[in-house]
């Protein structure tokens, strides 16, 4: 893998891990509040043109995610190959690592997007949507996954620029390309300029343009090239069998990964459902106030990826250590920050959503449990990302089966039901879920096995 795409850049001066991880954090952040931002942005949009189209978009964004995960899973694994060949000092190693990557991505997207496009109709029935519900769902999911092989460019390109420590970039690009789409999805479903009234149809058309100018905009800069290394070598793209299998391997513990958290979720939500469309719309409420709080955690996980990748690569596993710990304890304290705004806000911003006053009562009281799950998860996010890093994607993946179906599911509807908590035991059940992977996360990652499984080696 030797490297052949010109001069490599100097070395960045070095600085301290904290601001390091920082510097790599925050733009990873803003990056993941503004796609939760455009996803809330198209459920206002489309709400204005009706509640059954509401319904059934809603329906295509949740099957539309699981394929988004797949794609998710690709763009992680690149990360943690080109931050370890960026730590070994191998940008040739790298670049290889990248193409591939593309290579795998785009394969992965054209099989999901064609597939979900063909099974758009039948999978809102298999939902049990009907009538205007359907339709709308179908076109919707429809419409977006023809750009599946877009998107997933988008994110795994992403992902690569991520792994040189490079967050504001995608940032960036993301900012502009979501941009785009929130003022395109405005003329289309609603017919402004000139243009006709498109409704479910012209938000998914938009999304398509998001997507696409994305994945304009990730491609020029791979090619021309992104701290020390370039994808513009064609010979780059030829498929290689072997490193495809390698990273198949890891990135397919991530995309299980995401199946089962997907699943534990569905079967979270039906011990939420039986109690009540009260606690159900508590629960909403909460959940999405708590997700913009995740955010902060996500943006840390890319960090430790990329810091404990790099010391990976260069086979110094005490300072992988020492940035997979002092990157959580930044993450704990800004999840720790986030659960004090949230007790503080959570009245107010409730109050937007005008619920009644039983839904507000019990919101209130979820929010409370919500503000204290951030800490440990600060802990899992960290330590996940960190093992990814090093190249171990299945002991987070074991984690969370055990964890979900073992300890979580059981323990909310003990506490939820049987225990007579109602929706407050559903919370009280995560709440100990997340502490007790919190202490797993670590101990694995402490144990140290991750070091014997870095993913680019001395023949690279």
């Amino acid at each position: 893998m030797e490297n052949t795409a010109g001069p490599v850049q100097a070395p960045r001066p070095p600085r301290g891990i904290r601001a390091h991880a920082i510097g790599i954090a925050w733009p990873a952040t803003i990056e993941y509040i503004v796609m939760t931002g455009i996803m809330l942005a198209d459920t206002i949009f489309i709400s204005r043109v009706g509640t059954e189209e509401v319904a059934g978009v809603s329906v295509a964004f949740t099957l539309i995610f699981m394929f988004v995960g797949l794609f998710n899973s690709v763009a992680i694994a690149s990360t943690t190959v080109v931050a370890q060949a960026t730590g070994a000092g191998k940008p040739g190693a790298g670049e290889e690592g990248a193409a591939q990557s593309l290579l795998l991505a785009v394969a992965i997207g054209l099989l999901t997007g064609i597939a979900g496009f063909a099974a758009a109709g039948l999978t809102m029935k298999l939902m049990g949507l009907t009538g205007e519900e359907a339709r709308a769902g179908a076109t919707y999911m429809g419409i977006v996954l023809l750009s599946a092989p877009l998107y997933a460019l988008a994110l795994t390109g992403g992902g690569i620029m991520k792994g040189v420590g490079n967050t504001r970039t995608p940032m960036v690009f993301t900012a502009i390309a979501n941009s785009v789409k929130v003022l395109l999805s405005a003329v289309l479903v609603f017919g402004l300029m000139g243009f006709p009234a498109l409704g479910v149809k012209g938000a998914a058309l938009a999304t398509v343009v998001g997507y696409s100018l994305n994945a304009l905009m990730v491609s020029a800069k791979l090619v021309h090239g992104f701290d020390g290394m370039s994808l513009k070598r064609p010979a780059l793209f030829r498929p290689r069998r072997d490193l495809l299998k390698r990273l198949f391997a890891l990135a397919m513990p991530v995309a299980g990964e995401q199946i089962i958290m997907r699943m534990g979720f569905v079967f979270y939500m039906r011990v939420v459902s039986s109690l009540g469309t009260i606690a159900l719309a508590a629960n909403v409420m909460a959940m999405r106030l708590e997700s913009v709080a995740l955010n902060v955690g996500f943006g840390f996980t890319v960090a430790s990826t990329t810091l404990v990748g790099q010391a990976v690569g260069r086979r110094d596993y005490v300072e992988a250590e020492k940035k997979a710990n002092v990157t959580a304890q930044l993450s704990v304290s800004a999840m720790a920050a986030m659960g004090v705004i949230l007790l503080l806000v959570r009245k107010p911003v409730l109050e937007i959503f005008n619920p009644e006053p039983e839904v507000y009562g019990l919101a209130l009281a979820c929010l409370v449990i919500a503000a204290f799950e951030l800490v440990p998860l600060g802990f899992i996010f960290t330590y996940a990302g960190g093992l990814r890093g090093a190249g171990d994607t299945r002991s987070p993946m074991i984690v969370a089966l055990v964890g979900t179906f073992l300890f979580r599911l059981p323990l909310v509807y003990l506490l939820a039901i049987p225990f007579g908590l109602g929706l407050k035991g559903v919370w009280y059940g995560t709440l100990l879920d997340w502490i007790g992977r919190a202490v797993v996360m670590y101990v694995i990652f402490r144990r140290g096995g991750w070091k014997s499984k870095a993913f680019i080696q001395k023949s690279d």
